[in-house]
């Protein structure tokens, strides 16, 4: 059960399985979930070392290639799950009890991207934002929310993406290939969320769009999400310098 775990968490790109489907976002976010669980349930590494390598393998070229894909991707939806993807590696390399509570920060800072995706698209009529940018001069809150999202997503303090992912590095064992997955996953974090949040948040507003910005009832429920992160990051950062 713990391999299924593994696969679900994101250790393949099953995205790629999966097409046209309205609910995909939902699916990637559902299988994420059941896999952290399964793997919380199971609390142990895959025996067969043979089969621990393999998925290793395949964890972290799903990493790379999510990546890559993402730089060709400008759908705000498409790009929340695929941080999930992103970061799935990390359970190879972080002490188990770390690695569960930075991955359901990933979960729950990913599905806010797909919130905050789905209310742009109800908006605009559209989650792609080669065409829309230019939010912190046209919807300020919208901008703000978005902003405070992406980074968490990038690793930014005080989020608990970060502290987890500085405390995994800190506890984990010293060798060269964890220490380069850590790197890569700083970098790679904070790419894809300021590729994000420079074609967003940022730029000249398009004068053929009319621009809204989100009430009050939306910005609640995401700042709720938000406040959680910050949370668990005051809780990391407090398990870092202890």
């Amino acid at each position: 059960m713990e391999c299924l775990g593994i696969l679900f968490i994101g250790a393949i790109p099953y995205y790629l399985l999966i097409k046209n489907n309205p609910f995909k976002p939902i699916i990637m976010f559902f299988l994420s979930t059941i896999g952290i669980v399964l793997l919380y349930e199971q609390h142990n590494i895959v025996s067969n070392v043979y089969v621990y390598e393999v998925l290793t393998i395949l964890a972290i070229a799903t990493s790379l290639s999510t990546f890559i894909i993402s730089y060709k991707t400008s759908n705000l939806i498409r790009l929340s799950y695929k941080f999930l993807f992103l970061n799935a590696v990390s359970f190879f390399i972080m002490p188990f009890k770390i690695f569960t509570i930075y991955f359901w920060s990933i979960i729950l800072s990913s599905f806010l991207l797909y919130i905050i995706s789905f209310y742009i698209h109800q908006i605009f009529e559209s989650a792609n934002f080669e065409g829309i940018r230019g939010f912190a001069l046209k919807s300020p809150k919208l901008a703000l929310v978005l902003r405070l999202n992406l980074m968490a997503l990038g690793c930014y303090p005080p989020f608990s993406n970060f502290f987890f992912l500085f405390e995994g590095f800190l506890k984990t064992d010293s060798n060269m290939f964890n220490y380069a997955i850590f790197i890569w996953l700083f970098l790679a974090n904070f790419f894809m969320a300021f590729r994000i949040m420079k074609n967003t948040v940022f730029g000249t507003p398009n004068e053929n769009i009319v621009y809204r910005d989100l009430d009050g009832y939306r910005v609640s429920i995401i700042t709720l999400g938000l406040l959680v992160l910050t949370i668990l990051g005051i809780l990391g950062f407090v398990e870092v310098i202890i």
